[in-house]
């Protein structure tokens, strides 16, 4: 398990372990932290025939992990457990996927133990399919465990809000990210990149794979354009929309650096990052017409005083 994420994965296991352990858990943080590694372990824990056995960790905190060799480890290993259940969708998850794991958890266990169900981005689930987990979430069969992960916990509706226990789980220190991504290979990280991604060290690690197309020390040159009227917004708009999201986090991450580098006008650059905030929000939508996104934020940056 990640580093970052290890004392909240032990605190949980030790419920587990005390019978304390809330039916239901969304587990909200940050994009690429590693939600889905930290649900699969915990369900693994949840799963396991003989949790805190695990020969090479006995006695030590970290104990608190599956034993690796019961038939339910063993069935997770090959990718087929038969009580655990996974939902994802690149879209939505639709009411259909929903009330088939229903079904399913409403059953015995297949190994006489716990039943673990995981929705991976559970913020996208439409208003019926969150409507027909609620009595699941309200009044959930014996030994049945539901995990619901979430980088937009924000968009999920109040009544599955109030019925599950919110896990708020942190991404590491920037110094942690740094240490990480050396340890993986990546010991000369540009300083911006590092910054921009720091709270989101998996997602860094696929930028870093696939670099996107335009680097922040360009985005800085064509604020200066911008600024003296060089550039035209809706003409530099038009050929970044494609990188339309990176684009307005480099420049959340130029505005910090404008806070630190001397005397500015605060308020005009707090406007300058609520159109940053509001850009990320619309960016979001399917559909969106991303250049004109941008064109407003570079217009406010463009007259800034």
């Amino acid at each position: 398990m990640y580093s970052w994420l290890q004392a909240s994965l032990q605190q949980l296991s030790q419920r587990a372990m005390t019978h304390s352990l809330h039916h239901a858990l969304l587990l909200k943080g940050a994009k690429g932290i590693g939600k889905t590694e930290f649900a699969e372990q915990l369900g693994q824990f949840l799963l396991c025939a003989n949790k805190g056995t695990n020969a090479h960790t006995a006695g030590t905190k970290s104990d608190l992990v599956p034993c690796g060799h019961c038939q339910s480890c063993l069935l997770l290993t090959a990718g087929n457990h038969p009580d655990l259940y996974e939902i994802r969708s690149d879209k939505q998850i639709g009411v259909d996927a929903i009330r088939e794991a229903i079904k399913k958890l409403s059953g015995s266990a297949q190994l006489s133990g716990a039943k673990v169900l995981i929705i991976h981005d559970a913020h996208t689930m439409t208003e019926s399919s969150a409507n027909a987990l609620l009595k699941t979430l309200e009044e959930p069969t014996n030994n049945t465990f539901l995990l619901l992960l979430s980088h937009q916990s924000e968009r999920l509706l109040p009544t599955i809000l109030s019925r599950c226990e919110k896990v708020a789980l942190p991404s590491p220190t920037l110094q942690g990210c740094h240490d990480w991504l050396s340890e993986q290979g990546y010991s000369n990280v540009d300083d911006a990149m590092l910054r921009l991604y720091s709270a989101s060290p998996l997602e860094l690690i696929e930028h870093l794979k696939s670099p996107p197309k335009v680097s922040y020390n360009e985005v800085v040159e064509n604020i200066g354009y911008l600024s003296v009227g060089t550039l035209n917004a809706a003409a530099l708009a038009t050929k970044w929309q494609d990188e339309a999201t990176t684009i307005v986090q480099w420049l959340q991450v130029w505005l910090v650096d404008q806070l630190k580098t001397g005397p500015h006008n605060i308020d005009a650059l707090w406007e300058m990052q609520k159109a940053c905030i509001s850009a990320n929000e619309q960016l979001r939508n399917p559909g969106v017409n991303k250049s004109l996104v941008l064109v407003n934020v570079l217009q406010s940056i463009a007259q800034r005083p």
